[in-house]
């Protein structure tokens, strides 16, 4: 059994699709974009399709799509994350769903996986929002690390579209490497994940991961392409694909 989690709500036109092959999604929150509108139409296709709702919130950066890391103080961006997420679990509760867990986007999750004080930031505030919120991160991270010790359900995550560097941390976009665009890899990195609990990083080391979600970007252009033929073959290898939380 394994987590699919997908990033939604981000503009695409193949949301529907993809809503159902996955177990959570992870909604844009207006951060690095999303609106009300876009919000509420994707909250509404995770009721339709019973799938696990996650914000995902970002820097407040629609220019760079949350990709670009700011040089923001604590105070903005603590009232501009609590300020999305906030929104998020509004717009659901007048939709009658419930949001389950808190994964940031690109450059923060990038950050938070590394940086003490940018995952003490993240987890405290969501604690302060709902203790009963889980969080979605890079797992072996810092933010891993901070939101065990703060006793906060960590959803520990990998990614079967991206390749990693030796240490565990992802490869930066500007790397034409740095994303996978070809089915079969996709699956034999996912397959490595499932049956081996490592993957192999770009420079060829071996990584142990142990995780309980495995992340498709809604962006991607091939991302049907590659979530149906993964789907396919965790039907042929019996793993039901089911929520963590």
């Amino acid at each position: 059994m394994i987590d699919i989690n997908a990033d939604l709500g981000e503009g695409f036109l193949f949301d529907e699709e993809l809503m159902q092959k996955i177990s959570s999604c992870n909604i844009a929150c207006g951060g690095h974009t999303g609106t009300v509108s876009s919000m509420r139409a994707t909250l509404r296709l995770a009721k339709q399709y019973s799938v696990t709702i996650g914000a995902h919130p970002s820097y407040p950066d629609t220019t760079f799509f949350g990709r670009k890391e700011l040089k923001i103080d604590n105070d903005a961006l603590t009232k501009s994350l609590k300020h999305q997420i906030c929104t998020l679990i509004q717009i659901a509760k007048e939709e009658k769903v419930e949001v389950a867990y808190v994964k940031p986007h690109g450059a923060l999750y990038n950050k938070a996986a590394v940086d003490i004080n940018t995952a003490k930031l993240l987890v405290t505030l969501v604690h302060e929002i709902d203790s009963s919120l889980a969080i979605m991160g890079l797992a072996n991270s810092i933010l891993q690390e901070v939101a065990e010790k703060n006793n906060t359900i960590f959803i520990k995550e990998s990614f079967a579209d991206r390749r990693y560097n030796k240490d565990g941390t992802l490869v930066n976009r500007s790397n034409p490497l740095a994303v996978i665009h070809k089915k079969e890899e996709v699956w034999k990195q996912l397959k490595s994940l499932l049956f081996s609990k490592s993957i192999i990083a770009i420079n060829g080391d071996k990584i142990d991961l142990d995780v309980y979600s495995i992340c498709f970007h809604g962006d991607t252009p091939e991302a049907v392409v590659l979530l149906s033929y993964v789907k396919e073959q965790l039907l042929v290898h019996r793993i039901k694909i089911k929520s963590f939380v």
